[in-house]
């Protein structure tokens, strides 16, 4: 039987971490497919999507949320359209998984719900999980982090864990102007949604404690997530309202100018899966100050500066460290060793042949 992989692609539109990931595995797979091999790609109607190599895509009625609504749904539709596509894979990447007819490949990307780090009551997420992970015939993590955190939660998922990581590239073409003028004393930056567990307000509190005529302005590049207020009130609190800068959602060329242009890049978060946003930073030659918490330490492998995440003034000496650099790869070589460090991490294409692989393990087994 010929490999057919369908993907759960209903959530993909918004920038994040996870949509980032499944788009660029997407643009990578198709090489590594045999002739007889196939991708089908499962979208919302509203959006549209890039043309890739030996994958198809088609529209489905699936909600994005709330999560109840878009699981029921997907339990009532995806086992029949399985069928009829005669997938012989379905790949599925968020919980909970619907029970479907053909082996499923998991991708969980992290396990923040269970420890505690969204509205979800802990209890509930780990049933889901469970569930889940009962329902897959393999689970792909971002890191080795998150895999050894699912191993002690469900020392049975071990023999079924394969860890595919996220990479990242600086783009070669020179960047477009900046959003706003370029501060006087340059700028850090944090690319992510403001939630509770990126714990941002140790950055202002630590921008606070420099004096007034070396502070960089701090740049979020990101959605609001519930900690947008509560940041800007803190900026007030402080007297940095003219030095805090919410940025909002940006497109992939804006980003790129942010990353290019940053003095620093900022991830004080206390739980990430794995975080692409600081391997992002190495890859530009930047600095990158993250909290020692989670799968950081493992993403940054001694290329960063690791900190308390409780802090404040350990991340105002880490700044004030940071922003002293001199900018170029000629005058810094330290810029120049954090990008040979990231050319020496996996690969998008190499994140791509390893589902493929994963794929075609499960496309030639029976459903159990």
């Amino acid at each position: 039987m010929s490999m057919h992989v369908v993907v759960s692609g209903w959530l993909l539109g918004p920038h994040s971490g996870a949509n980032q990931r499944l788009l660029a595995i997407l643009a990578h797979a198709g090489k590594h497919l045999q002739q007889d091999e196939r991708i089908t790609v499962l979208h919302r109607a509203d959006y549209t999507p890039p043309t890739l190599s030996r994958t198809n895509w088609l529209p489905i009625d699936i909600p994005t949320g709330p999560t109840w609504k878009r699981a029921v749904r997907e339990q009532s539709r995806l086992p029949t359209l399985l069928k009829e596509l005669d997938a012989t894979v379905y790949d599925h990447g968020f919980l909970p998984p619907p029970r479907v007819p053909i082996p499923l490949c998991l991708t969980v990307h992290d396990l923040r719900a269970v420890d505690g780090h969204t509205k979800w009551p802990r209890i509930l997420a780990r049933s889901v999980l469970r569930k889940a992970c009962r329902r897959a015939h393999a689970i792909v993590t971002p890191s080795k982090w998150t895999a050894t955190r699912l191993h002690e939660i469900i020392p049975t998922t071990i023999e079924r864990t394969v860890v595919a990581r996220n990479a990242t590239s600086a783009p070669p073409h020179e960047p477009q102007p900046l959003p706003r003028p370029q501060p006087r004393n340059g700028f850090v930056l944090h690319v992510g949604h403001l939630e509770a567990r990126k714990n941002l307000d140790v950055m202002i509190r630590a921008l606070a404690l420099l004096p007034r005529d070396e502070v960089p302005e701090f740049w979020l590049a990101g959605r609001d997530a519930g900690s947008g207020q509560q940041l800007l009130q803190l900026a007030r609190d402080l007297d940095l309202t003219p030095v805090v800068h919410h940025l909002g959602a940006v497109d992939e060329e804006t980003l790129h100018s942010l990353y290019h242009h940053a003095r620093a890049v900022v991830m004080p978060s206390i739980y990430e899966g794995f975080g692409i946003p600081a391997l992002a930073g190495l890859a530009y030659g930047k600095p990158v100050l993250a909290a020692d918490a989670t799968a950081l330490p493992e993403i940054l492998a001694g290329h960063g500066t690791l900190l308390p995440a409780d802090q404040p003034l350990a991340w105002m000496r880490a700044i004030r460290t940071a922003i002293q650099e001199p900018v170029g790869d000629q005058q810094n070589p330290a810029a120049a060793e954090r990008r040979a460090f990231v050319d020496t991490t996996e690969t998008w294409d190499d994140i791509a042949a390893s589902y493929v692989m994963t794929w075609r393990t499960l496309s030639t087994r029976e459903h159990r």
